[in-house]
């Protein structure tokens, strides 16, 4: 519990919860400050391999929390798939892997949600669930105006992998070596 206690109050003084803390994701005001578009317009990160799975990197190393919500300026989404209790096979259960592609599907017509975007991943792709609601109206309005989206899988350990969504050029982007 002491140990505890003593993160906790290393990660408020670092403006962080003890989770983003213990990950090992630079404090958010260093995060937000170094997270300003080059003369080409691309924020200086890449997606390296960590502990997490697959993080956002500074050029110093420093990896970024995907909460973070300066991301969405450069259309950058993180969030864990929600729903898939409602779509995996328990016979066949999905096995997810850190880099594997997945796709958003729009559903306007969710009788649940008008936000409402599916991930589908697998040969042949299918549906594993959606987009939280907290991020769905951004990717929604993004796909509604016509903008082509791809994502990965960037955590694969939990029973819910969480995915990065993003343009297909600023993916590629963050791939590069």
């Amino acid at each position: 519990m002491r140990n505890y206690q003593a993160e906790k109050v290393k990660a408020a003084a670092a403006g962080q919860s003890v989770k983003s803390f213990r990950a090992g994701y630079a404090p958010p005001a260093t995060a937000k400050s170094q997270l300003v578009a080059g003369p080409d317009g691309l924020p200086p990160l890449r997606l390296v391999p960590s502990n997490n799975g697959l993080d956002l990197a500074l050029p110093d190393g420093e990896l970024v929390d995907y909460k973070i919500l300066a991301l969405r300026h450069f259309q950058i989404f993180a969030f864990r798939v929600v729903g898939m209790g409602f779509y995996e096979d328990p016979e066949k259960p999905i096995k997810f892997r850190n880099g594997q592609r997945v796709q958003p599907v729009r559903e306007p017509d969710n009788g649940h949600d008008a936000n409402a975007v599916a991930i589908h991943a697998g040969r042949p792709a299918k549906k594993i669930g959606y987009v939280n609601k907290q991020r769905a109206s951004w990717v929604a309005r993004l796909l509604d105006s016509g903008q082509d989206l791809d994502g990965i899988i960037i955590q694969s350990k939990a029973s819910s992998p969480r995915v990065l969504l993003t343009t297909p050029e600023m993916l590629a982007y963050l791939q590069r070596d």
